[in-house]
């Protein structure tokens, strides 16, 4: 494997902590006592100047008088004092460090001093965690550098499990309880302000670790979204799955908020979409992370087996059928169709009264004959539409799976299948847990909570048919439009050509001017100078004739306190499906686009999905499915079928006119984009362009 710059953060042997106190109670005392506790067994070089020893360590004064070069070195400075620590790192070979001090660009003053590090960093090579972190965990090294309070403990559980955090207590956090509870990771990095290098950078080392399966992010912002978004879908790719929150769901920015854009545009959405169609499994809490991590760790991901395939439910009681059924149906995920066979087995097996149709109603005879609970189970995780299984007990339902364990871990080895053992409220002891991971089944208090974890399975194994990121293809220059004529001459190269129109100026009759368009029309604003015009009265739809064009065109120029100006007179676009796009220049991720429902709907619905750009046909097909938007395409009522192919073709081209314009506008959406019924194409019928 080829070396990377990161890799002496996670393998050193040496250390040299700089600035260690000699009171294990401080933060900068504990990370010697906690290399001590768990384990480290190599080089520990203590650095400070005032003392001779460090809790009953030799110290050295200075970087210099180092006997030996460390691998790494953890800084444990104020803030003023890192970038030249890590300069005399340099100078004595030492290529990586970690910086928990904090005082850099999370202050007021602190910008000055964050540059100068990163300065030094770039002047020297070596790579930085932090700074303002908790630093870093190599549990299979025993290397933690680190002063959290999750670390201080005498044994380690080592699991495929990589933890990515933004804050770090949230890193702490995961890592305590996934300790705790007995099953392990193998990484944990405190990202801090990413001065030098960012969670992409560590994600993508992680994807090349023969020890990591599972990796959890906890994000609150990023500056290189698109990039870890590629490497998200590299690691899916490659049978990693990968566990998001993201935190701060708000998104700020007044020239967003002044467009429908702005209104349907938060940070939460962008994120959840974006994220989701890379591969990454979301949720919306610390315990749904920590619960989700666990799930995606223990059991492998659901087969997929065609229409019939889903969820499989062998149930004691009847009572949880329905319930069952309708938490799987809230996460997104089906029931399978038991062929003939199964249902000829069960049907055999069964008393009258048990119900052999999934989800099944095996009735407590199950328990009280020999063999019967062993046949049943077999039957219905052995059925070949079966993906998942969940095997539901009853009021004894601890003894009933704990007496049943290898019979459970069997199956599980024999079928591959996600099994998920789940009771009626209660919770195992972390013992019997431990004994149930280690056969890869998971425990589930209900089951509500089995669909949940059933949901965030699925979600990992449904990613999107594209999942590489769409190359910029070759377009030609377009200048930015400021005027009608110039957005519509753009929007026609975008693909997306609006109804013909005329502009009405001052003393020009609509008879002379409008005579070659078709009536009815609408009589509006121009863009340049509004962009709401319904909320403000300046349109009127449907007009019939060239007089009442007229009128119309001077009611306008009153509301907008212009008797000077023209108005926009376009022919009415044939009825279809209003849809929108829009692409915007989003902080974290760059240029993204929107589609979705159109017209006044668009607030209403917040109807839309999100891509990165540039996109192609299948990403954009995918972006459809889940939205109302597609269910009114394929015809909804009677009405004919949308021109799909249409809608996807404009949408690609008018991302890449989007990239392709300079100066390069913050925001252009077409609101609506009327897609005419299937062979005739789209119409944009309105635009707005903001630099």
């Amino acid at each position: 494997m080829t070396r990377s710059p990161l890799d002496p953060l996670f393998r050193a042997r040496s250390v040299a902590l700089i600035g260690v106190s000699g009171d294990p109670k401080k933060m900068t005392g504990a990370p010697l006592q906690i290399l001590r506790q768990t384990g480290f067994t190599g080089e520990v070089y203590p650095v400070n100047p005032k003392r001779a020893e460090v809790q009953g360590m030799r110290a050295y004064p200075r970087i210099d008088a180092l006997p030996a070069v460390p691998d790494v070195a953890m800084i444990m400075l104020p803030a003023s004092a890192c970038a030249e620590a890590v300069r005399e790192c340099a100078a004595k070979g030492i290529r990586a460090c970690v910086i928990p001090s904090s005082g850099f660009e999370e202050t007021d003053d602190g910008e000055t001093i964050a540059n100068d590090l990163k300065r030094a960093a770039e002047e020297t090579g070596v790579v930085i965690v932090g700074p303002n972190c908790e630093g870093l965990w190599s549990v299979r090294s025993r290397l933690l550098l680190t002063f959290g309070s999750a670390a201080r403990r005498d044994q380690l559980h080592h699991a495929p499990i990589a933890i990515l955090s933004q804050s770090g207590a949230m890193a702490g956090a995961l890592a305590r309880h996934l300790q705790d509870d007995s099953v392990g990771c193998a990484y944990v990095v405190s990202v801090g302000n990413e001065t030098v290098l960012t969670i992409s950078d560590y994600l993508e080392w992680m994807i090349e670790q023969d020890d990591v399966e599972v990796v959890t992010l906890f994000i609150e912002g990023l500056r290189d979204g698109k990039r870890l978004l590629n490497a998200i879908e590299r690691a899916t790719a490659k049978g990693m799955r990968i566990v998001a929150l993201k935190s701060g769901n708000t998104h700020a920015g007044a020239k967003a908020a002044a467009s429908h854009t702005g209104k349907i545009a938060s940070a939460s959405i962008v994120y959840q979409h974006l994220l989701r169609r890379a591969g990454a499994v979301l949720v919306d809490s610390l315990t749904d992370l920590i619960a989700a991590t666990k799930v995606l760790a223990i059991a492998p991901l659901p087969p997929a087996r065609g229409a019939h395939g889903g969820v499989s439910v062998f149930s004691i009681p009847g009572g949880t059928r329905a319930m069952t059924a309708d938490h799987l149906d809230a996460h997104g995920v089906a029931l399978a169709t038991f062929t003939r066979e199964t249902v000829k087995v069960l049907t055999n097996a069964l008393p009258e009264f048990g119900g052999v149709e999934n989800p099944t109603d095996l009735t407590g005879q199950v328990l009280s004959h020999p063999g019967l609970f062993d046949t049943c189970l077999r039957a219905i995780a052995g059925d070949p539409n079966s993906e998942a299984l969940i095997v539901q007990v009853a009021n004894r339902g601890p003894r009933d799976v704990m007496e049943r364990v290898d019979l459970l871990g069997a199956i599980a080895r024999d079928t591959n299948l996600p099994i998920i053992a789940t009771f009626l409220g209660d919770a195992l002891s972390s013992a019997d847990q431990a004994v149930l991971r280690a056969q890869r089944i998971v425990c589930a208090r209900d089951p509500a909570e089995a669909a949940r974890y059933l949901g965030w399975l699925f979600q990992a194994c449904r990613r999107a048919e594209v999942t590489v990121q769409s190359e910029l293809r070759d377009t030609a220059p377009l200048a930015l439009p400021v005027s009608w004529p110039q957005m519509a001459d753009w929007l026609a190269q975008a693909g997306c050509t609006p109804p013909p129109w005329r502009i009405v100026g001052p003393g020009m009759p609509a008879g002379a001017t409008c005579q070659e368009l078709v009536f009815p029309v609408a009589v509006k604003a121009l863009p340049e100078d509004s962009d709401h015009k319904t909320e403000l009265g300046l349109l009127a739809l449907n007009v019939r004739d060239p007089g009442t064009v007229d009128v119309e065109a001077e009611r306008i120029r009153w509301l907008l306190g212009r008797q000077d100006a023209g108005v926009l007179v376009q022919q009415m676009a044939a009825h279809g499906v209003e849809a929108i796009l829009a692409a915007m220049r989003d902080p974290d991720f760059g240029p993204v686009m929107a589609i979705g429902l159109g017209g006044t709907a668009i607030e209403l619905f917040g109807d839309v999905g999100w891509l990165t750009l540039p996109t192609d046909t299948c990403a954009v097909r995918e972006a459809l499915k889940p939205l109302r938007l597609s269910t009114l395409l394929a015809g909804f009522r009677g009405k004919p079928a949308a021109d799909i192919d249409a809608l996807v073709q404009a949408a690609v081209s008018f991302g890449d006119a989007f990239l392709a314009t300079t100066p390069a506008p913050f925001e252009i959406e077409i609101n609506p984009l009327i897609v005419l019924p299937e062979g005739q194409g789209v119409v944009a019928v309105d635009a707005l362009f903001k630099s």
